[in-house]
Order: structure tokens, then C-alpha cells, then sequence
């Protein structure tokens, strides 16, 4: 998979954002990368992505914590409250409220707003007609990574079921007192995990994500909540400035 979920909320330009064993027998290390690569891993995240290809419209809560680095390679964690509304192909709303940072993104179709509440700061920014490619689109200009933007991905068809150098199933395992299927992934850069629901809708309950970057190996980690029937109002999706607030401009990525 080509995972572009980042540990950590990285908005360079605006506001500076395996295993444990099934039982006491050992698994020998993998002879080769078939070998590597579980198939009961593969069926169940098969499973999750075909699932979240059916939905056009749904809800993700999640509460956040991830490693922060500060002097010395210490860790310490930041905590955070999220909630993502995707009305599929061309609506998005999100609210990240954390240690931080007090952040909503309203996305319209047309253009992308971003509002930082505690500043009272906002920007405005074109973008392309889908949720998928303003995604990227944010990604590449303005280095904004966007929270759980995988499961939004593969919601919107994108195949990233690829580029994995390693999958185990490691058992089951209950999250919120929904029995779920554990997977743990490996890529190039990353260790993630993913707890998946067993039942007919096998959506991401779970997700924590170890960056090999760096030398202390920091953690994302977000339990998720899913609404597949939200209540949504189409206001949601259009930003009005409040009177005190001030629009800035957004800064691009430079190389």
C-alpha cells in the first residue's frame, strides 16, 4: 500500500501540523517476499477496501494521539479530537481540535478553506472537482497532509493496495467491543497496524502508524468511529468568515 497517512499533521505553510503472537509459537523469518506477505492479511484489508468503496456518504470520529520529538529524541504525546464528514465525489468538512491546534477545513467542490479557530486566521485556496485529487492536490502545494486521508482514498476508488513488503494476520482482537481482525503492515518508511471489523461492514476501527525515519520509531495512533448514515446539511460545506476573522494567504511547498 501506498500509504500516505503521515504520523503527524504537518501544515508546513499555514499554522506551524509485530506482532504480539497468537499463542507461544514463534513464525521463522520469511525466506522471500511471497512468503512474507500473509494471505489471510491481504483477504481481510481486500475486504476493508472493497468495503469502503461502496460508501458516498459517512462520518469518521476518531480520537488522535501521536509522538511529538523534542530535545534529546525525547517523546512526548500530543493528544487530539477529530471528526472528517465525505460527501462523495466533492464534499468535505473536517474539525481537528487537539493540544495545538483548533483546525476546520470546508471543502465545497470548487475551493478549499482553511480556518484556524484560536487564531481566527483562514485561507483560501482553488482546487480540483473530487475529494481524491484535492487531497493530493493540497499535498503537493501547500504540504498539507491530511488526517485518515487513506480510508478517504479508497472511499473515492483509489487502488493503494500495493507496494507492501510485509503483511501478517495477527489474530483477533475487540476495539470498542467490536471483534476485529488485526493486520500489521510493513513499507519501506513504515509499520502500521490496522484493527478491522469482522461483521459485514469490515470498516478500520484502529490504526497506529510507526515511522522508521527516525531513530526513536514515533507513534499516530486514532480510534475510530464510523457513522455510514450521518445527518448531514450541505451549510456544512460553506465557509462563512466570521467578522473578526482574517484571510491570509496559503504558502507553497518549495523545494
Amino acid at each position: 500500500m501506498n500509504m500516505r497517512i503521515i504520523p503527524t499533521l504537518s501544515i508546513l505553510c499555514l499554522f506551524s501540523v509485530i506482532v504480539s503472537a497468537q499463542g507461544p509459537q514463534r513464525r521463522q523469518k520469511p525466506a522471500d517476499k511471497s512468503s512474507a506477505i500473509d494471505a489471510q492479511a491481504m483477504t481481510a484489508l481486500g475486504n476493508m477496501s472493497n468495503y469502503l468503496k461502496t460508501l458516498k456518504i459517512f462520518r469518521i470520529s476518531s480520537e488522535v494521539s501521536r509522538d511529538e520529538i523534542v530535545d534529546s529524541n525525547m517523546k512526548i504525546q500530543k493528544s487530539a479530537s477529530n471528526e472528517v464528514s465525505v460527501q462523495l465525489p466533492d464534499r468535505l468538512y473536517a474539525h481537528m481540535a487537539g493540544d495545538e491546534q483548533d483546525l476546520q477545513f470546508i471543502y465545497d467542490g470548487q475551493t478549499l478553506t482553511l480556518y484556524d479557530t484560536q487564531g481566527k486566521h483562514y485561507a483560501v485556496t482553488p482546487t480540483p472537482p473530487t475529494v481524491a485529487r484535492t487531497l493530493d492536490a493540497i499535498r503537493a502545494r501547500y504540504g498539507i497532509v491530511f488526517p485518515l486521508a487513506d480510508f478517504i482514498y479508497m472511499s473515492a476508488d483509489e487502488n493503494l493496495l500495493q507496494n507492501i513488503t510485509a503483511a501478517g494476520y495477527i489474530g483477533t482482537s475487540r476495539i470498542d467491543g467490536v471483534e476485529c481482525d488485526h493486520v500489521a503492515i510493513r513499507q519501506p518508511d513504515v509499520d502500521w497496524q490496522v484493527w478491522i471489523e469482522k461483521d459485514e461492514t469490515p470498516l478500520p476501527r484502529k490504526l497506529v502508524i510507526t515511522s522508521k525515519t527516525q531513530p526513536t520509531h514515533p507513534q499516530y495512533i486514532a480510534l475510530l468511529k464510523w457513522d455510514l448514515a450521518p445527518a448531514i446539511n450541505n451549510d456544512l460545506f460553506t465557509f462563512t468568515p466570521p467578522p473578526d476573522a482574517v484571510r491570509i494567504k496559503f504558502a507553497r511547498v518549495t523545494n
